[in-house]
């Protein structure tokens, strides 16, 4: 007895089958489209808001408001759909103060030393999470840390000497 094979050439339901894998690619190309859209958004903003924070933050003297303290409250304010695109406690800030040039380039900077430090690099990390497709978190990551290097207002006079 021969098997019977003509299930192989029916033609019923292939419709139903095509259009499945074809939606099933068209959803992840969907998400795929639309995490890297997040992606673009969260570091359009992370540019934007590090130097308009930092800017506000060299412009107050340390006296009335840490420089920290002005560059952290500033930077709360991430545009209209930053809170539904973003995860909170996401974003981590430092700043690192130093006296001179070639003192930033070779250390860095120092943390915690506001007092007549000249100079201060504004840095700002933010720990990305996927959130509609799998994206490697470490590439992603480094895509989203920004800095910016300012002359402190009112301790520019330690860097002109």
């Amino acid at each position: 007895m021969k098997p019977n094979f003509g299930f192989i050439r029916d033609n019923r339901g292939v419709a139903t089958v095509e259009f499945v894998f074809s939606i099933f690619t068209f959803v992840i190309m969907l998400f795929f489209v639309a995490e890297i859209a997040r992606i673009s958004y969260i570091s359009a903003v992370l540019d934007l808001a590090v130097s308009e924070a930092a800017k506000e933050a060299k412009n107050a003297p340390d006296y009335e408001t840490k420089y920290e303290d002005r560059f952290r409250s500033r930077f709360k304010h991430g545009g209209a759909i930053w809170s539904f695109l973003t995860y909170n406690n996401a974003v981590s800030m430092k700043i690192f103060y130093s006296n001179s040039i070639p003192d930033m380039f070779e250390t860095g900077g120092v943390e915690n030393l506001t007092k007549d430090s000249a100079l201060a690099r504004y840095w700002i990390n933010y720990n990305y999470k996927p959130m509609f497709f799998p994206f490697p978190r470490s590439y992603a990551s480094n895509l989203l840390t920004r800095e910016v290097i300012f002359v402190q207002e009112y301790e520019r006079s330690q860097f002109m000497d």
